[in-house]
């Protein structure tokens, strides 16, 4: 028990390094293969295997630590305790993002949504809640001890999320404010699934209102190419 409480308190460096590493290697595919979010999703691109391999190793990560450990995945927020209260902070933040989304949407002629949005809106939020693991239980948490003030703490979270976009600078901006906004609702209730999920939702929206991309059509064609 005492071994299990110290492996949970406990800040993990290895795993803020990992992370950042990650994130930067993220960045070094995109940019040795043309760029960011510009193009459609195609099955067998090399940033599309590598976001496959890193989410697979690190989704094993979890296995293994549910197996071992498994006290830590409360403590890095997959919990129902306080699911409510972080989900309503969250919706907060959806009502206020996709508001803002609408507007901009209208601006540019983008309400007219496609179908395929569903199928983005569907599994969205499972890549959603991948992504609030890596910035809230792998950055954030244990950012902790090393910067004690919060603000700044959510202020350079949130800014190594936004880099790890680079060098799409829409998506870099819309991804600032959206790790600002999550990792605020984390630091007051410590729950994955709220922002995951609520993530999700906002990434479908943004990439169809704010983007002009159709990531539903761009998957569906990715599967006929798979399975033809």
């Amino acid at each position: 028990m005492d071994r299990e409480r110290r492996l949970i308190e406990g800040q993990r460096y290895w795993e803020l390094g990992l992370i950042i590493l990650t994130g930067l290697l993220h960045v070094v595919v995109e940019l040795t293969w043309g760029g960011v979010g510009d193009r459609p999703i195609t099955a067998g691109k090399p940033e599309q295997i590598y976001n496959l391999v890193v989410t697979g190793l690190w989704g094993s990560y979890v296995v293994w630590c549910m197996v071992n450990t498994p006290a830590i995945i409360r403590a890095w927020g997959f919990r129902w305790d306080n699911f409510f209260p972080a989900l309503r902070l969250s919706l907060w933040f959806l009502l206020l993002a996709a508001t803002s989304m609408l507007v901009y949407g209208g601006l540019m002629g983008r309400l007219a949504i496609p179908i395929t949005f569903w199928v983005a809106l569907l599994l969205y939020p499972f890549y959603g809640l991948a992504q609030q693991f890596a910035l809230q239980a792998l950055i954030a948490r244990n950012l902790r001890p090393v910067v004690r003030s919060q603000r700044l703490r959510i202020l350079l979270a949130a800014a190594l999320f936004s880099a790890a976009h680079f060098p799409n600078n829409v998506l870099m901006l819309l991804t600032l404010i959206a790790g600002l906004g999550f990792t605020w609702i984390y630091e007051t209730h410590q729950n994955l699934w709220a922002v995951g999920m609520v993530h999700g939702l906002v990434g479908a929206l943004a990439y169809y209102l704010v983007l002009g991309l159709d990531p539903g059509a761009d998957i569906v064609a990715a599967v006929r190419q798979v399975t033809s």
